[in-house]
């Protein structure tokens, strides 16, 4: 295998602000491995990885981290976004198992490395691991803990297991709300990212006999529909959509709602379509822009969901409201999806792939908030959309 250049290209944040203002394209020291010094999420060592990047799935978070985050929380010489890639293992560092000449014997008494030099891998890389680090996917090479990143199934392509975080919200979203067989349950943006992903596997879990009702623009309603929705509500013929959704479900209750974008209008009038006892598992609040004000606002609306008690008497909705946090998923939640994956449980369903030149105008898509699925990054353009 071809030894990593010496510099390569990573989209880095120079400033706070919007992408298209504050993203560069430059080119940086390749990372080595082992990392020195070790990060505070990973301080013992342990198996490290460097990936030369095939695809990374850009995220609604991103653009809220550039817009936000001051510099000074960014103590790395190069700031690189978003946390969902894939690619192939170039080089491989274990403690116990350092640096050797390709093919010679380990010596020690450690299990061999969980990846070897030429594997695909998937990985989702934490808040907790890229903000202090600098790390991010948007390079064509990634250095990361072995704990990030799972194995890609030969079937699944590069493509599609870089949006591990979507599947890992709405997995978690999913389990969350308690829906079970014969489950009748409502998913609100159902042809976004993780709508899409929150669908198929709510049909997985539902079966024939639940209901699976997706809320989406008429232009998405075949697509929701052939990923297993029974049902859709178009949002747009409505001014009122809760309105709407009390008139139509209040005598046949849903017993659980996944709400991927986050509307407080819609958890308000819940009681009218959610029957009691049912949980309405949310992403959070939508802010109705990515500044600061319209986020600390959202922010404390989330709160008063959680720490309000849920009796109406008491000034509640009357509802629980769960709040989705995928901020540290396990090693365990990382394979489960990626086994759906690689069963045809699930497939991803792609909104467009941008050449890596132009991730900016990438990220204009994913602002306007009206992607039909997932945003993805072509990082290494040798890589076909469907190469597996």
């Amino acid at each position: 295998m071809q030894h990593p250049p010496p510099t390569s290209r990573a989209w880095t944040i120079t400033a706070r602000g919007l992408p298209p203002n504050v993203l560069q394209l430059v080119d940086r020291p390749t990372p080595t491995l082992p990392p020195h010094p070790l990060p505070a999420d990973v301080p013992e060592p342990e198996e490290w990885i460097l990936v030369r990047t095939a695809y990374a799935a850009l995220n609604p978070g991103a653009i809220f981290q550039m817009t936000l985050l001051p510099q000074r929380f960014r103590k790395a010489l190069f700031n690189v976004p978003e946390m969902d890639m894939s690619g192939v293992v170039v080089d491989v560092w274990h403690p116990d198992r350092p640096h050797a000449a390709e093919g010679a014997t380990p010596v020690g008494p450690a299990a061999p490395p969980r990846f070897a030099r030429g594997e695909g891998v998937c990985a989702m890389l934490p808040a907790s691991h890229t903000l202090p680090t600098g790390t991010g996917a948007l390079a064509e090479y990634v250095a990361l803990p072995a704990r990030y990143a799972v194995r890609k199934p030969p079937s699944v392509a590069y493509a599609d297991a870089a949006a591990l975080l979507a599947a890992l919200t709405a997995h978690r979203m999913v389990v969350e709300s308690g829906a079970r067989a014969g489950d009748r349950v409502l998913v609100v943006g159902a042809s976004g990212g993780i709508g899409t992903m929150a669908v198929q596997m709510l049909r997985h879990v539902v079966g024939k006999q639940g209901v699976v009702v997706g809320v989406c623009s008429g232009g998405n309603a075949e697509m929701v529909r052939a990923l297993g929705a029974d049902e859709i509500v178009d949002y747009m013929l409505y001014k009122d959509l809760s309105r709407h959704l009390a008139a139509t479900y209040a005598s046949a209750p849903f017993d659980a709602v996944l709400d991927t974008l986050g509307f407080q209008a819609l958890y308000k009038a819940s009681p009218a379509y959610l029957r009691e006892g049912g949980v309405y598992e949310s992403v959070g609040i939508k802010p109705p822009t990515f500044w600061i004000p319209d986020f600390l606002r959202a922010v404390w609306t989330m709160k008063l969901n959680e720490w309000w008690p849920t009796s109406r008497w008491l000034g509640g909705v009357g509802r629980k409201w769960g709040a989705c946090s995928m901020m540290h998923p396990s090693l365990a939640e990382r394979e489960a999806v990626v086994g759906l994956m690689e069963r045809g449980v699930i497939r991803v369903v792609r909104d467009s792939v941008w050449d890596f030149e132009h991730a900016r105008e990438a990220y204009d898509k994913l602002a306007g908030r009206h992607a039909a699925g997932k945003i993805l990054v072509r990082v290494d353009a040798s890589v076909g959309e469907n190469a597996c």
